[in-house]
């Protein structure tokens, strides 16, 4: 599709410079956004003039065919997936395993959606352009302009609206690896394994990747190491590093629910889970909740709900007395948090994940000093033989297409390292608005004052500063998608959707300017609090999902997804995709002035 030569009414941006042709933790999301936000525009603008720009090769995003790979399985269950227009529903005889199923059915889901949304005679895939790269965002005037290159060509898009969508999985974070140029084997991110087709049929050389190497310790890595262990078709050597300079090994928890609840993750949807979040700033004050977080019993009891989930977690990974493990099988031992999420965490996805480990991975915890012609070398020296090195090294928090002004302007993270001057005055003119906001969270939840001391990773960004991690406080014409860390970007997929198009076409009623700062404020020092090991960025919402997803419906006025049997059921039914089905009708209706 090349340029258009006239004003567009909505572009959504899925692409950015640093992205690859291809594409840890257990957050899946990227083009849930990119599909949600234009697909839901046209829902409401049936006639409006809608382009999506995105770097991939097919729309999906970490669920497209390119990245897909061995061992790769939904951290959701069957209820939690898909948008509420259009049912998700796993294959008749597929494997599941706890209501968890392969990632490649929601790749099939996706593709089929894309297709069959079809709008003013023009279906959604032929309003995406793949295979485009943002350079630049910039706004003139009243109009966006969008510098791309689209297959070798330089090309400009211009818009009045502006939606981005990128998320959090599109920069890749490489390591360092100092001698990488004489490495003779293949280093690969988790976001390219998958186009790799290593540990497939399709694989290629596989002859001579006997040797396989997993560097990090989230949940990608833990999918990585079993396929590795499990490849009965070329058997290797398997080995996984951990840095003993980051959060360390992941933390995996059962996946079983019980009574109504199919899966451990359905139980994470409850409303009820929200006020054991050790501090919700989307939930009113209340008898129970300063009982919780303004008193010792409450906290002893907090700390006992979570601790248990951790004791229960190490007895099934029985990193002490499990028979036939290798030597280093001790060194999983987690020293992850969930409470305080301090590291990695994800759900057990086989029941044999552990015995395989332990039997077939050598498991060494250290530094990548860094490679020779065959091997990676640790920090002491330990040299490990590796044909193929799988970085599960997670994904920076970046937005390139966009200059360092405009980033302050909008309210996005600026390197620390970078553009020294603008950083210190966007520090300055926010200090004071921290402090005191500051001071209000721990009026409110004091014990956060007394975190337990994790090691925190290293700050290298300012915070966001967008109002409800959507919107800047100083332009409506632009909105933001997927930034926050949630378990499950399908519950808040269209919520926000829905929150930012009201806030692009005016029918959102904004507090003032200085109002919105302080409370973008009051979010970036709770989270910083709340999360100690990575809330210095204000958009991790672990266990705060439900209620942030509620808390924006509220402020548009809708209450078409509260219509439960009872107070009960709606406290403890899980939140699933069905629940959302009525929220369009509700907000065309709500908004009939502002829908065309």
């Amino acid at each position: 599709m090349a340029e258009p030569d006239h004003t567009l009414d909505l572009i959504v941006v899925g692409a950015g410079v640093y992205g690859t042709s291809a594409s840890g933790t257990s957050y899946l999301y990227t083009n849930i956004w990119l599909v949600c936000a234009a697909n839901t525009y046209l829902q409401l603008h049936p006639t409006a003039d809608v382009v999506v720009l995105d770097s991939d090769e097919d729309a999906g995003g970490v669920w497209s065919n390119s990245r897909l790979y061995p061992q790769f399985w939904s951290q959701t269950g069957e209820r939690l997936g898909g948008y509420p227009d259009s049912a998700f529903k796993v294959p008749e005889g597929a494997e599941k395993y706890h209501d968890l199923f392969q990632a490649k059915h929601l790749t099939k889901y996706l593709e089929d959606y894309v297709t069959g949304q079809a709008y003013n005679g023009r279906s959604l895939r032929k309003r995406f352009v793949f295979r485009c790269w943002v350079n630049n965002l910039r706004k003139d005037g009243d109009v966006w302009n969008i510098q791309a290159n689209l297959e070798g060509k330089n090309v400009t898009y211009r818009a009045g609206k502006v939606i981005v969508a990128t998320g959090l999985t599109s920069v890749p974070n490489m390591p360092q690896l100092p001698g990488k140029e004489h490495f003779r084997g293949s280093v690969l991110h988790q976001k390219t394994f998958g186009n790799s087709k290593i540990l497939t049929p399709e694989e290629t050389d596989a002859e001579k990747h006997t040797h396989i190497t997993i560097l990090g310790g989230s949940k990608s890595a833990s999918d990585m190491a079993y396929a590795a262990a499990t490849d009965t078709d070329a058997p290797r050597k398997v080995s996984w590093i951990i840095r003993t300079s980051g959060s360390g090994p992941l933390i995996l928890t059962k996946a079983q629910g019980f009574g109504k609840y199919r899966s451990l993750p359905e139980l994470g949807s409850i409303r009820a889970i929200a006020n054991l979040s050790s501090a919700n700033p989307y939930l009113p004050e209340t008898w129970f909740s300063s009982f919780l977080h303004k008193t010792w019993l409450g906290e002893w009891l907090l700390q006992k709900i979570w601790s248990q989930s951790e004791t229960d977690s190490a007895a099934l990974a029985n990193y002490d007395g499990r028979k036939g493990a290798l030597p280093g099988f001790e060194k999983l031992r987690t020293e992850t948090s969930i409470r305080w999420r301090s590291g990695s965490v994800g759900i057990l996805q086989k029941d044999d994940f552990w015995d395989v480990v332990a039997r077939n991975v050598r498991v060494y915890r250290g530094d990548v000093a860094g490679l020779t012609e065959d091997a990676v070398v640790l920090g002491d020296g330990t040299e490990i033989r590796t044909d193929v090195l799988l970085c599960a090294t997670g994904w920076k928090q970046q937005h390139s297409c966009f200059s360092a002004e405009e980033a302050a302007r909008l309210g996005l993270p600026l390197e620390l390292n970078d553009g020294r001057e603008l950083v210190e005055q966007s520090q300055q003119r926010w200090s004071k608005l921290e402090e005191e906001a500051d001071r209000k969270v721990l009026n409110r939840w004091p014990y956060l004052a007394n975190a337990p001391k994790f090691k925190a990773r290293p700050v290298q960004i300012t915070p966001y500063r967008l109002y409800n991690l959507t919107l800047p406080v100083s332009d409506q014409s632009i909105a933001f998608l997927g930034l926050q860390l949630v378990p499950n970007s399908y519950h808040t997929a269209l919520a926000q959707t829905l929150y930012a198009i009201a806030g692009l076409d005016g029918a959102l009623k904004l507090p003032p300017k200085e109002e919105m700062e302080k409370e973008v404020a009051f979010i970036d020092r709770w989270c910083a609090r709340r999360y100690p090991v990575h809330g210095h960025v204000g958009n991790v919402l672990d266990y705060e999902m439900v209620s942030f997803t509620d808390y924006l419906l509220k402020q548009l006025g809708l209450s078409s997804h509260r219509t439960k049997a009872s107070w009960w059921a709606d406290m403890t039914d899980p939140v699933v995709a069905s629940d959302y089905a009525a929220l369009v009708d509700e907000y065309r209706k709500k908004y009939t002035d502002y829908v065309s």
